[in-house]
């Protein structure tokens, strides 16, 4: 994974705090959080096979093998998290009925959602 990980400890969001260019060795020093450091491993996973596939659910969904609606659940809890928003427990059970999420995945966008946002990750907002 390319990403910044979450704390191996804790799970909150890690921050750089020096960029360096391999090039010229220039160095930048602040802090940083790259949009989609905040993202799970497999949300990051998916955002790349999602991107090599130019944007193609489609594509994404014979390669796959995973029905076009649970694809674009995904998709949607991406782009949730890269707002920095996640989407409420009455519309998990929505789209449990729906069909999109089997209630594994309910489960872990339920308990994310009464853990709320850390301090550490809101400080940015």
């Amino acid at each position: 994974m390319h990403g910044i990980p979450l704390c191996p400890s804790c799970g909150g969001a890690l921050h750089a705090q020096r960029l360096v260019c391999p090039r010229c060795a220039t160095e930048v020093h602040g802090h940083f959080r790259p949009a989609l450091a905040g993202l799970t491993q497999e949300q990051q996973a998916f955002a790349e096979r999602y991107l090599a596939a130019r944007g193609n659910l489609r594509e994404l969904e014979r390669e796959m093998a995973v029905s076009y609606q649970s694809l674009r659940a995904q998709l949607d809890d991406i782009a949730l998290a890269v707002q920095g928003r996640s989407s409420g427990g009455g519309d998990v059970l929505q789209r449990v009925r729906r069909g999109e999420i089997d209630a594994d995945r309910a489960l872990q966008l339920i308990e994310a959602l009464s853990r709320g946002p850390r301090a550490d990750e809101t400080e940015d907002r």
